[in-house]
């Protein structure tokens, strides 16, 4: 049952943060609240900017601002799909944009430059904003992770998966491949129930679940991948990521959460493995069957001819995979998780704020321009706070830079947090609603994974 009540200064929010900018919350359960945040306002005059460029690749945008820099001019970048373009920030006076434009020519930029006359504009610094916060006790209420259609790959509503697990509330997980045969693919951690089923992603920020004395909790970092191949003489030969594309210099391990099959295409070699022993090679061949209990070791042709030797049927291999804190973990709590969901980049870690895209791979465009965003964090309690802000909607709420979501989980009272898969993949969802705007025309977007949330006692 769902008990529905105004909360205007609720002890788990500081109360001088919801006199400011809170529109209402109410209980869902014990032991989980849903805030309303509306922060900000659109401006109601008229401004001018200078459109510097539009452009189909971030790393043009970024060189675009990086030019803009040098020039001591902000570049503000903005997108939406897989279009991107730069503006200046907007000018009361027409004259000052035109002084702005005239400064870009004189740096090189064309003389074409448009100048443009705008109302409640997107990239204005006063927002506005509109924030669903979910505020969780770690003793009351269970937090997994959960994949869409149960299996490594597949595409599911947050929606969807949230009522077909029975959820009390849902937000959408991490980056993940949005078409092809492997729609749902994770690009990043990701384990369910001590299952490791994608592999961390270039140092990215994640966060992990586990329990303790009956309480949930929580750890962030930056994660690496560390897998290997061990046969019977000793030898060990690195594995490069599990349930995912194989190129053709590469070992690819694949689990029976992936599919019934492999799905790769032919060339190179599979060996399928099963109570550590090899019980089957399929040389040039594709699509393997993975055993119930057992596992595929997919080898790209160019390094087949390298393992061949080894590679025998009956023969004895040790599979070892694990995700390799990079960050310190004194107390092991990464081996202690359950449940881990990779995401980046990550923003604060043990009370100390990180601006660090480079370290993640991030682009500066992805970190400068406004987004709808989706966070976990933690306070210095154990409060687990999860947060979804709508973008992408003039005049009501025009999303986030990692920066401001960065700023928005410290007023929340947050000493850890990471930023999740935004866009349009933006969801929460709270008993069987979802309570946000998700911006895709066609409705809320089917993602690859979500972090749900479940009452200790079984019922809501």
């Amino acid at each position: 049952m769902r008990h529905r009540g105004k909360i205007f200064c609720a002890i788990l929010i500081p109360c001088f943060l919801l006199v400011a900018v809170a529109a209402g919350a109410e209980t869902v359960s014990s032991g989980l609240e849903h805030h309303l945040m509306l922060k900000g306002e659109a401006s109601s005059s008229i401004g001018y900017r200078v459109f510097v460029g539009v452009y189909e690749r971030q790393s043009e945008t970024a060189a675009t601002l990086d030019r803009l820099k040098q020039c001591g001019i902000v570049g503000v970048p903005q997108s939406e799909g897989h279009e991107y373009w730069v503006v200046t920030p907007s000018a009361r006076d027409r004259k000052q944009a035109e002084a702005t434009g005239r400064r870009l020519v004189e740096c090189g930029f064309p003389d074409s430059l448009e100048i443009q006359e705008v109302q409640a504009d997107a990239a204005a610094a006063g927002g506005p904003w509109r924030i669903d916060v979910l505020v969780v006790d770690p003793k009351k209420i269970d937090v997994r992770v959960a994949h869409s259609m149960d299996a490594a790959i597949g595409l599911e509503t947050t929606l969807e998966l949230a009522v077909r697990k029975g959820a009390l509330a849902a937000i959408n997980g991490g980056y993940y491949r949005m078409k092809g045969l492997l729609a749902g693919d994770s690009q990043g951690a990701l384990q369910i129930d001590g299952a490791l089923l994608s592999e961390p992603d270039r140092g990215r920020g994640a966060v992990g679940f586990y329990e303790e004395d009956g309480t949930t909790q929580a750890i962030f970092g930056r994660l690496s991948f560390e897998g290997k191949v061990v046969f019977e003489n000793g030898t060990r030969v690195v594995i490069d990521g599990i349930n995912r594309p194989r190129k053709a210099s590469e070992i690819v391990l694949f689990t029976p959460e992936f599919h019934r099959t492999t799905l790769t295409s032919s060339g190179g070699a599979e060996v399928v493995i099963h109570d550590r022993r090899i019980t089957d090679i399929h040389q040039g061949e594709g699509s393997t069957e993975i055993p119930c209990g057992g596992v595929v070791l997919s080898i790209g042709g160019e390094r087949f001819q390298e393992l061949a030797p080894r590679l025998r049927v009956g023969a004895e291999v040790l599979i070892d995979v694990d995700s390799i804190p990079l960050l310190p973990d004194p107390e092991g709590l990464w081996d202690q998780s359950q449940f881990i969901l990779g995401g980046g980049p990550l923003m604060l870690w043990n009370g100390e704020r990180l601006e660090e895209p480079q370290k993640e791979s991030m682009s500066t465009v992805f970190f400068k321009a406004r987004h709808p965003r989706t966070a976990v964090g933690v306070r210095a309690d154990g409060t687990l706070i999860f947060v979804t802000v709508d973008g992408r909607r003039p005049g009501v709420s025009v999303g986030m830079s990692i920066p401001e979501l960065t700023d928005l989980m410290m007023e929340l009272g947050c000493v850890s947090a990471v930023n999740l898969d935004g866009g349009g993949s933006t969801t929460m969802v709270i008993e069987g609603e979802i309570v946000n705007a998700p911006t895709d025309s066609g409705g809320a977007r089917h993602n690859g994974d979500a972090i749900l949330l479940f009452s200790k006692g079984g019922t809501p």
